[in-house]
């Protein structure tokens, strides 16, 4: 798909159900309580320059999802559909994230990925990005 068939844009709420789509879809995404319709809301609604959506007429074919603390910036679910993947999307999306983040003031951007999503790490690496090997992250569910 050529790189001039698409409309960059912030996510917008009415988005939510094809980006949900869009994660399901990819292997290597892992989607919990956090990534239901309300909770994806709220975190557009917190971080609304910093949220994208890469879509090709009216289909979302990449996203993006920044968030800020304040402090650091952080991204989520940088995906694209899987039969549009080695055409440049997923840098577009990376780069105009760290963007959006950067002009939010985040002096640092970290981003998870699942030890076992080779292709991820091997695009992340291949732009620059390192695994870091002195943190652990720890979560857990609020009672």
């Amino acid at each position: 798909m050529p790189m001039g068939e698409f409309v960059l844009a912030t996510a917008l709420i009415e988005d939510i159900e094809m980006m949900r789509k869009l994660w399901v879809s990819l292997a290597g995404i892992g989607l919990g309580t956090g990534d239901d319709t309300a909770a994806i809301s709220s975190f557009i609604r917190r971080n609304p320059h910093t949220c994208l959506v890469l879509k090709k007429e009216s289909e979302i074919i990449g996203t993006a999802l920044g968030g800020f603390d304040g402090r650091r910036g952080y991204i989520y679910h940088l995906a694209v559909k899987e039969d549009c993947q080695h055409h440049g999307y997923g840098t577009l999306l990376l780069d105009s994230v760290v963007k959006a983040l950067k002009n939010e003031g985040a002096g640092k951007i970290h981003l998870m990925v699942y030890r076992d999503n080779a292709s991820a790490h091997a695009f992340y690496t291949a732009r620059g990005w390192h695994l870091r090997d002195d943190i652990n992250i720890f979560s857990r569910v609020p009672d």
